[in-house]
């Protein structure tokens, strides 16, 4: 007899976070066993990918593979919940969440008009850090440069 195989959970916005986890296959987490993103890709990294299989839901050992969670890259993030909702893809709770992403989106304009001012100002710091970043890295690759053509003899 097979035994049940883990689902992995699927990574939630960072609003929704503790509310209504599912897993990358679209289950509810509370019904089935569910392990984390992290355990799983440490799971594939000791067992190797067949092993594996043996023990994780394929289904969501795919999709985990294909999408970025919000740390990685917020935008590919939200590109997986816009087609979501917007039906590219067939999920079991998709009449439960048809219009929740679109609802949320409306919210987050709202309280970016009713702050603005703190919206633009955490734009400018985070574009600032950026740049402060990039000056960083080049003043290293221009140090590295310099190192390497001394010991080159240059």
């Amino acid at each position: 007899m097979k035994e049940p195989v883990d689902h992995i959970l699927r990574p939630p916005l960072p609003w929704r976070r503790g509310e209504g986890a599912i897993t990358e296959c679209g289950y509810d987490a509370t019904k089935v066993r569910a392990i984390s993103r992290k355990e799983f890709f440490r799971r594939l990294k000791e067992l190797g990918q067949q092993r594996a299989a043996l023990f994780t839901c394929m289904t969501c050992a795919e999709t985990a593979g294909r999408h970025s969670t919000w740390e990685e890259d917020p935008r590919l993030a939200m590109r997986r919940e816009i087609e979501w909702e917007a039906g590219r893809w067939y999920y079991r709770e998709s009449a439960e969440r048809g219009e929740r992403l679109k609802d949320e989106l409306l919210a987050i304009a709202a309280l970016i008009e009713a702050h603005r001012d703190e919206f633009y100002e955490t734009i400018a710091t985070a574009v600032s850090r950026r740049e402060w970043n990039a000056q960083k890295q080049a003043m290293a690759d221009k140090a590295k440069q310099r190192t390497s053509r001394l010991r080159s003899g240059l």
